[in-house]
């Protein structure tokens, strides 16, 4: 009775462990969330509206509000209409909550018309 009760209990530890296991690789870590904004999306919506419907941004902003502690990488199309691009996304991030002090755009994206979007540890700036 005593060995078969070890056992059960080994058992148990065993299951809710990798029920934990499993549990926690199914989620997704936050600080690897990764969007992709490419210009064609950007051209098609001009107005606050639009912008707000775009699922992109939703669940960046989404991502961003449950997160304390986060920032938001915007790693952009090099050259002038790349940095006029992230500036006006800049902006409009700002007007959805995401204040200026947690937007850093960096130049990069290895795509002439994608900016990828990343939440990053603040330290990681």
């Amino acid at each position: 009775m005593y060995k078969s009760k070890h056992k059960v209990i080994a058992l148990l530890l065993i299951s809710g462990l990798l029920f934990i296991k499993l549990a926690s690789a199914e989620l997704p870590s936050p600080n690897n969330q990764q969007w992709k904004l490419t210009e064609e999306q950007w051209d098609l919506v001009k107005q606050g509206e639009q912008l707000l419907e775009m699922p992109v941004l939703q669940q960046l902003v989404d991502a961003w509000s449950l997160q304390q502690g986060q920032a938001v990488e915007l790693r952009y199309p090099g050259g002038e209409e790349g940095e006029l691009w992230v500036e006006e996304l800049k902006d409009w991030l700002i007007s959805l909550a995401i204040p200026s002090k947690y937007l850093f755009a960096v130049a990069g994206s290895g795509e002439a018309d994608v900016i990828i979007i990343k939440i990053i540890k603040v330290g990681d700036v």
